[in-house]
């Protein structure tokens, strides 16, 4: 019984020290959504009753201006599983230029293998607005637009990004 108690305590304070750190906020909640082809796309996880989850990771670095924003939306009936990633090197306030050091990323984990799987179209112009970056809130809002492509020329299909906006408190 005393082995029992001390391992209880052992997990219960490894559970606290995998939290997240409190970070500074305006007060405000998580914001990422887009349009996938047209239909309203939110992100969503399936919880984790030690840890839970995240759906929107965001991460920001001020040395080198970079971002890195992943999103997940999956469900446990498997209906839903697809993620949607947006990095840039050198991101600024107001229109930011995406290049191939750059990029997004679509999957669909719904689609038959090897389908389901796009990086961002080089042939096409992308979108990819900062309109704020609170770095006293840890908080960056933006909104963006992509074109993505089948990464292997597998499948020959398309997948097309419209009305995203964000506004995430990131970690660096």
């Amino acid at each position: 019984m005393k082995y029992l108690i001390l391992l209880l305590i052992a997990l219960l304070s490894l559970a606290s020290s995998c939290q997240k750190e409190d970070m500074p906020s305006d007060g405000h909640k998580n914001i990422f959504r887009c349009k996938v082809n047209g239909v309203e796309w939110t992100p969503h996880c399936i919880s984790d009753p030690l840890f839970g989850c995240d759906a929107v990771d965001c991460q920001y670095y001020k040395e080198d201006k970079s971002i890195e924003i992943s999103s997940i939306s999956e469900y446990s009936d498997n209906s839903i599983d697809q993620f949607i990633r947006i990095y840039k090197y050198g991101v600024m306030i107001g229109e930011n230029e995406i290049q191939k050091s750059s990029g997004y990323e679509f999957s669909n984990q719904n689609m038959p293998f090897p389908c389901g799987y796009y990086n961002m179209d080089t042939t096409k112009v992308h979108r990819l607005t900062i309109l704020n970056i609170d770095t006293t809130n840890f908080t960056i809002e933006g909104s963006f637009e992509f074109d993505a492509i089948d990464r292997d020329n597998l499948c020959s299909d398309t997948v097309k990004i419209t009305d995203g906006y964000f506004k995430l408190t990131y970690r660096f």
